[in-house]
């Protein structure tokens, strides 16, 4: 617990859903960084695991798979139990700033402090149809769209696409009519789905990462997708870091028009027909490789905490060449399904390692073990090999 020198407030930061790997980063460089702070975590896990995974931090109960009600009862009972203090809210997984967005909007800011926009415009972006109205409305480069009912008589390929969803999760890709099958037609029938033109070069994603306040860009970055698992497509693996002032413009106009507040992850593709990016989706909150922006020195995730806490923000000093990893087990896979032939495999040159490079390192592989080695992940994991 700190009280700042230009104010006389208790701040604690508050993370939730811990359980997950990308919280997991992202406590271990607020505690690298902020050593000071008083960290609560919010869970739905053990408090042993947490103890075990963490050390030193506050544990509360926040369920965020029970439904928004059940969400609002616990973090009502959080603020009220810090009522004198103010909470640091650090946007991780979508859903629970969802429900946050929501609660700040019927209930007011209270003793909240987060770098968020307004409700209306977190579900938009987080809604892929609606992001992609807005931007073909109002002159940002995106696919061309059609509607679910226009199918099968569209201008194929085709990508079909959940409206909300992460990563390539529920996605079918459309190469003509006869792909237009019952199967799919079942599918549309289950769920919203968003429709577009799949863009050439689909598999290069290029992703724009952007720190917003005030209306203003105050930091950003980019990095190239370099091996996924599975290695088809699939979740990242290794990214490298890349200067790509083109994309980093391109997002910052969509962001500064919108008047974006906080964190967020934009995604492109380039599209070699118009010679621009096309953005294809958008992450509002903190992303899974967010480490490389402190490893790189963009400082995206420090800066949020920074502003937070009413103190100055530190201007990026970025490096020449970074990458980021997310070594055991994803990337092992691809090396075993390879048989070992992956060029520069073992080589850890200016790359930060997911999991493990801002943690002490007995808490890392408790924490590695305890998700990689239970039931639920052991199947995923045996369906990539």
């Amino acid at each position: 617990m700190k009280k700042t020198a230009n104010s006389s407030k208790t701040y604690h930061i508050l993370v939730t859903e811990v359980q997950y790997r990308k919280e997991f980063d992202n406590v271990s460089i607020i505690k690298r960084l902020f050593p000071k702070e008083h960290l609560i975590l919010g869970t739905t896990k053990s408090w042993l695991f947490c103890k075990l995974s963490y050390g030193r931090c506050s544990v509360e109960r926040l369920r965020t798979e029970d439904g928004k009600d059940a969400f609002f009862q616990d973090f009502r009972a959080l603020l009220d139990k810090y009522k004198e203090d103010t909470i640091v809210y650090f946007p991780g997984e979508e859903q629970t700033t969802d429900y946050v967005v929501d609660y700040i909007e019927q209930y007011g800011q209270g003793n909240i402090i987060c770098l968020l926009p307004p409700a209306s415009m977190y579900k938009m972006f987080r809604n892929k149809r609606a992001l992609n109205h807005y931007c073909l409305e109002n002159g940002f480069p995106a696919p061309k769209e059609y509607k679910v009912g226009d199918l099968p008589e569209v201008d194929y390929p085709v990508l079909l696409k959940p409206e909300i969803g992460s990563g390539s999760h529920g996605q079918h890709r459309l190469y003509g009519k006869d792909d237009y099958t019952n199967e799919i037609k079942e599918v549309l029938s289950k769920e919203p789905y968003l429709v577009q033109e799949l863009l050439p070069n689909g598999k290069d994603v290029q992703g724009g990462f952007y720190l917003c306040h005030a209306g203003k860009v105050v930091g950003a970055y980019t990095h190239k997708r370099i091996r996924t698992s599975p290695e088809e497509g699939g979740v990242t693996v290794l990214s490298s870091l890349n200067d790509n002032p083109q994309l980093i413009e391109q997002g910052k106009k969509l962001l500064e028009y919108a008047g974006w507040e906080g964190l967020i992850m934009l995604e492109y593709i380039y599209d070699d027909r118009s010679k621009e990016y096309k953005l294809i989706e958008a992450n509002p909150r903190s992303w899974g490789s967010i480490m490389l922006s402190e490893y790189s020195g963009a400082n995206l995730l420090s800066n949020y905490i920074r502003i937070c806490l009413g103190q100055e923000i530190v201007v990026p000093e970025m490096k020449k060449e970074a990458y980021i990893r997310w070594f055991f087990p994803m990337d092992m896979i691809n090396w075993a399904k390879k048989k070992g032939k992956i060029k520069g495999f073992w080589s850890f040159k200016n790359t930060c390692v997911i999991n493990w490079t801002y943690a002490r390192k007995d808490r890392a592989l408790f924490f590695i073990l305890a998700s990689v080695f239970n039931l639920h992940n052991l199947k995923s994991l045996f369906g990539r090999i």
